[in-house]
């Protein structure tokens, strides 16, 4: 799964070759998610899975949710956050022309992903890849990283007793979840600046941003209701630049662009659902993308999809407790109400 590099940390304590000689792995172990075939899933290449993943995620768990919308059983209605004639009566955008606008956008990222990713030669595909080697590269960066954190008399214990396991979790477990933290970060940092960029340009609101926020009440399949150049330029050229800049494999590029078509199709879905994954392992969910979707957020809550950094660190965060003060607020001075009921704010439903 990892791309070849060079584990090599200079000015560092050297450990002895016994000790390296035991810490590295002599027979593979490979996780629950490793095959060794040239294919991941014998039906398609890795690199069209690539860019198929993230458009079949988008479809199907829109259908999911727009089932519910239909359906109407009781335990979601009552998650809902807007009632569901308000979405007809306040949305400025047609269903056939979110669904015309989302086929266009994940045409270009396809056609994007495409050129971009380059398909992987066979030496770095998993079906080829020398993993114990590997791995004999990295049990030096990882024995010395224990020594120094350690010390040298408990860090050479420690290797002694398991310095296999922790080269073993380190090199299939430790480097590849540091790389989708990474890539997650990147798409978030692009897209907030962006994001705002579009908002405090009344050039750039104009033309391309407010498309996306015709739809005052999104709703699952509108996620990706955007101008296409707002499209190519926020969500596809982001999530590229993500991918490369972590280093990932093909494999792990379509696990990433899965995982950010699921969060923004649920940070979209309309429904407050606090087991559902996605919504309670990231405070940046359906609930706090809507407040930017309304009058008194718009300004505010740039941050998208996985986290809140940048709008904690540069003030343009807004909480449900917030957003109802401001519509208590308004009320009050007998001002037309463009906000959303208020909600009750509970830790959980």
């Amino acid at each position: 799964m990892l791309s070849a590099m060079p584990y090599t940390i200079p000015l560092l304590p050297r450990l002895n070759s016994t000790l390296m000689a035991s810490m590295t792995p002599t027979s593979p172990t490979y996780p629950i998610y490793h095959t060794a075939n040239p294919r991941y899933f014998s039906f398609i290449s890795d690199h069209w899975l690539a860019l198929a993943s993230p458009i079949v995620i988008y479809w199907v768990l829109s259908l999911g949710f727009h089932l519910l919308d239909l359906a109407q059983l009781p335990y979601f209605e009552s998650k809902r956050i807007h009632e569901s004639p308000e979405v007809l009566s306040r949305n400025k955008a047609t269903v056939m022309q979110v669904v015309k606008a989302v086929v266009l956008q994940q045409v270009i990222q396809t056609i994007l992903g495409y050129f971009w990713m380059d398909v992987e030669p066979s030496s770095a595909n998993e079906a080829w890849k020398d993993h114990l080697q590997e791995m004999h590269k990295l049990s030096g960066v990882v024995g010395q990283a224990v020594v120094l954190v350690l010390g040298d008399k408990t860090g050479q214990s420690i290797l002694a007793k398991h310095g296999k396991s922790l080269v073993s979790w380190t090199y299939w477990w430790g480097i590849p979840l540091m790389q989708f933290y990474f890539a997650f970060f990147v798409i978030d940092t692009w897209q907030y600046f962006l994001h705002r960029a579009f908002h405090t340009s009344r050039f750039l609101y104009r033309h391309f941003h407010s498309v996306h926020h015709r739809l005052y009440v999104p709703f699952a399949f509108g996620a990706l209701y955007n101008h296409p150049v707002e499209g190519l330029l926020l969500d596809s050229l982001g999530a590229a630049v993500a991918e490369t800049l972590s280093g990932m494999s093909v494999r792990q590029a379509a696990l990433l662009f899965a995982l950010s078509s699921a969060k923004t199709v649920d940070d979209h879905c309309g429904y407050r659902i606090w087991w559902d994954p996605c919504q309670f392992l990231f405070y940046n969910n359906v609930d706090y993308h809507d407040i930017h979707h309304q009058s008194y957020g718009i300004k505010k809550n740039f941050s998208q999809p996985f986290f809140t950094n940048w709008d904690d660190l540069l003030g343009t965060k807004m909480t449900r407790e917030q957003a109802n003060n401001r519509f208590n607020k308004s009320a009050q001075n007998g001002q037309r109400a463009k906000t959303i009921p208020v909600l009750k704010v509970t830790k959980a439903d």
